[in-house]
């Protein structure tokens, strides 16, 4: 999964891949793949990244042109983020098994997401967030606007 935008950020900000591996404390191999899209950036990296450049998910992956929100917040809260995918998806009317076909993944693991037992991976998240349209952000929590 690709997020041209990575590049983009890194390079106005004069800085090299090496440099941004260093700064992340990954390989520069590691960093590659996620900017070239050969790899998908976890989900707690590519918020390290967005905090590190002070922008938001949601600009990184595409999802709009706003690069920073005002009251934006620097964490992931899993708690946060389970609740509003429960949130997300009663919304809809769907069960877990419905949206966890939606997404190509298995109820279980919908499940673990939605009771915050586990983080939701990157790729699924976007997913969800272009199926359904919803920012990024404010599904992790990290925006109330």
């Amino acid at each position: 999964m690709q997020f041209p935008r990575m590049k983009e950020i890194r390079e106005e900000a004069g800085l090299k891949q090496k440099d941004i591996a260093e700064i992340m404390n990954v390989t520069k191999g590691s960093y590659s793949m996620w900017e070239c899209g050969t790899d998908t950036i976890p989900l707690r990296r590519l918020n390290q990244f967005c905090n590190y450049f002070d922008v938001s998910i949601d600009y990184v992956v595409g999802f709009n042109n706003k690069k920073k929100y005002s009251n934006a917040k620097p964490d992931i809260k899993i708690k946060i983020t389970g609740e509003n995918l429960k949130k997300i998806r009663t919304k809809k009317g769907l069960t877990q098994v419905a949206i966890a076909d939606a997404l190509n993944i298995n109820q279980p693991t919908w499940n673990r997401y939605e009771n915050s037992k586990s983080l939701i991976l990157t790729v699924v998240l976007v997913e969800l967030a272009k199926k359904y349209h919803y920012s990024i952000d404010k599904i992790l929590g990290k925006d109330k606007d």
